[in-house]
């Protein structure tokens, strides 16, 4: 293998880890949200259209963190 096919076959991977740990991450926020809502709270459509963009942005900044940490 030439270095260069390494180097693609890294990217590729990291590329791939990134977005399983960005689908795990929307997975445990929105999780966490669900249980909230099972408990009574954000069930009105203002709470509950703010608690799911909270959710999208933190999604947004464990995603660059993971990009960050895997690269």
């Amino acid at each position: 293998n030439a270095p260069s096919d390494h180097s693609l076959e890294q990217i590729i991977a990291k590329f791939i880890a990134w977005g399983i740990l960005t689908a795990l991450s929307y997975h445990l926020l929105a999780g966490v949200r669900h249980m909230v809502m099972d408990l009574g709270y954000w069930e009105e459509i203002k709470s509950g259209g703010l608690s799911a963009k909270l959710v999208f942005v933190l999604t947004v900044v464990l995603s660059a963190l993971a990009g960050v940490w895997l690269w």
